[in-house]
């Protein structure tokens, strides 16, 4: 298996819950989304190789989420289409402070698997997993990953609910603990780019709950799950 491990470390961001507008909650974590797309952007790739990526499953994902020392809200305002407000709107954020996340790649293909592996290194442009002020720190990359099939049940990762069942058990009961919670996010997109390369529609496909958690791991029945020694995890 052809497996990247990276830390990302970010001081303020923020990964919008689809169905929330007016109030943008966030998911504890990255989504396969945000992964993707950040990927993208360091290859110095285009939107359509972004969406043939993610439809293809070209690149599946695991994360575990390592620290989240505090939430907060923030104001953001934006331009809108109306004269109301002098064409202007504001949202409240959450924001997740001071996050790190293990992130896994696991890719088939060789030629990508080495293509991304230098982007990780080398970016060619600041690597954010949201907006452009939610930058990340990129650390820790490694590419010579054993994993092997996790034999205890018990994941420490996010994974994608397609009606599991799953017990929970609590690590450090001296620690802040975040029960699993699970948001939709989509997968993959129903999408049509013009041949000048701009995006003229989107539609999700393939919703699925991501589930989060944070100071607990999850006894994950009848799923395959690896593990590398450090982390348990599933793919998506």
């Amino acid at each position: 298996m052809n497996v990247i491990r990276f830390k990302a470390e970010g001081i303020l961001n923020s990964f919008r819950v689809p169905l929330f507008k007016t109030y943008h909650r966030t998911f504890l974590a990255p989504t396969k989304t945000n992964i993707i797309g950040m990927i993208t952007n360091i290859m110095g790739k285009s939107e359509r190789w972004y969406y043939e990526t993610l439809n293809e499953n070209q690149i599946k994902v695991s994360v575990v989420i390592n620290n989240i020392e505090g939430k907060t809200k923030d104001l953001w305002a934006y331009k809108v289409y109306k004269d109301k407000n002098d064409g202007r709107s504001i949202i409240r954020r959450d924001r997740l402070y001071k996050a790190i996340y293990t992130i896994y790649l696991l890719i088939d293909s060789e030629e990508l698997f080495k293509e991304i592996l230098i982007a990780l290194k080398f970016p060619t442009s600041i690597p954010s997993l949201g907006l452009d002020d939610e930058l990340v720190k990129i650390s820790e990359i490694e590419d010579k990953i054993q994993i092997s099939e996790n034999k205890s049940g018990y994941i420490n990762s996010v994974f994608i609910d397609k009606g599991y069942s799953y017990d929970v058990m609590i690590e450090d009961q001296d620690k802040f603990v975040e029960f699993p919670i699970a948001n939709e996010t989509p997968l993959s997109f129903k999408v049509e780019i013009s041949d000048k390369g701009f995006r003229k529609s989107r539609q999700a496909m393939d919703s699925f709950k991501q589930v989060e958690y944070l100071n607990c791991k999850i006894e994950l029945k009848n799923v395959i799950s690896y593990t590398d020694g450090i982390n348990r995890m599933v793919f998506y």
